[in-house]
């Protein structure tokens, strides 16, 4: 989830919320898309930018528009979204993306770019995690970007579409393997270096596939785990290592597109066109963690920061003993040192990388 800083803009110039399309493995452009916005942060929902079409001035790419909000100083704190709604086609069928934000205190925020949220403020508040008021709301959203960027260091990854430049040494292979889940992929080039500058070669969409099949409902092939980019031939079939490669190099495979591991969205239709949402787990996770930071600022109650470490209690006496290594040490080894969040975070965690040279 993004951050807009009180006072501050999402334009085409500074993007902060974009709605991005897909078609199957690729970005796409729609036919045609409006979009309002909402201040959901007393759990009523008002509108704070009325119904807007979508004009070839939002557009900032293949399948990538920005969201325009105009001035939002008079906005509340809190929680707010962008409805969109488009259609892929002239006769199509109308398609919902929601864009999750919140508003941020400009005495904290300058500019909300860097905040990351993988839960609401009003989720929080309605989940029972932190009792809202308005001093406490702008600590909430101190303690869930702090939070949600632990989460994205334990685990290596992130859960929301993000558009990347993001780059790969080629292996003379025909399948590239890519550490974020693929979501839609815009180009992708190989650029190598030159006398005279660098130059570029454009890889054309039908000689390549996408694997990112989870998104349209084949639980089975779940290709965040193995997210990956295969070469084909003029007929669309996948080549063997026999056939041509992606060039070797360092670093010299350039991606466009919008990557991050959501969670699937059906579509009753099958239009492969959902990008997903952050996973209900990781929101639950991060609200866990909000509940333990906010109880425990100081980190000093070993009850509440450390319950993985917690041997025994015994409260009439005031009584407690940790567990510890043959060290004697009784700092938890694992990530949140809450084994029950942490059995969350696990299955969601990148395979450990390993490498030779």
């Amino acid at each position: 989830m993004k951050g807009l800083a009180a006072g501050e803009q999402s334009n085409t110039d500074r993007p902060i919320l974009q709605l991005f399309c897909r078609d199957a493995g690729f970005l796409a452009d729609f036919d045609s898309g409006t979009f309002i916005v909402e201040d959901v942060s007393t759990g009523t929902p008002s509108t704070v930018v009325a119904t807007t079409t979508f004009i070839a001035g939002h557009k900032l790419g293949t399948g990538r528009y920005a969201i325009t909000t105009g001035d939002t100083a008079s906005w509340n704190q809190g929680y707010h979204r962008a409805v969109c709604t488009y259609k892929m086609s002239a006769t199509g069928q109308d398609y919902v993306q929601v864009i999750p934000f919140e508003i941020l205190n400009a005495a904290d925020w300058p500019t909300g770019m860097a905040y990351s949220g993988y839960i609401s403020t009003r989720q929080a508040q309605d989940d029972s995690f932190i009792d809202i008021t308005e001093t406490t709301l702008t600590i909430a959203q101190r303690y869930i970007n702090r939070i949600s960027r632990q989460i994205e260091m334990w685990t290596r990854r992130f859960f929301e579409p993000r558009f990347m430049c993001y780059k790969r040494s080629g292996q003379n292979d025909p399948t590239l393997l890519i550490d974020e889940a693929i979501i839609a992929i815009e180009d992708i080039y190989a650029v190598w270096q030159t006398t005279s500058g660098s130059d570029t070669y454009k890889f054309e969409q039908y000689l390549y596939k996408v694997f990112n099949r989870h998104l349209d409902g084949y639980f089975a092939e779940d290709d965040r785990h193995n997210p990956r980019i295969v070469l084909t031939d003029v007929d669309g079939d996948i080549v063997d290592s026999s056939g041509w490669s992606w060039p070797y190099g360092n670093q010299n495979i350039e991606l466009r597109g919008v990557f991050g591991y959501t969670e699937t969205e059906l579509d009753p239709s099958n239009g492969n066109v959902i990008v997903g949402q952050t996973p209900m787990d990781i929101a639950a996770a991060v609200g866990a963690l909000l509940y333990r930071y906010v109880e425990d600022p100081t980190l000093s109650n070993p009850a509440i920061i450390r319950p993985g470490a917690v041997k025994s209690m015994r409260t009439r006496d005031q009584s407690i003993s940790f567990g510890g290594d043959s060290s004697g040490s009784t700092a938890p080894s694992d990530l949140s040192g809450d084994p029950l969040i942490d059995a969350i975070l696990v299955k969601y965690c990148a395979p450990v990388p390993f490498g030779a040279t």
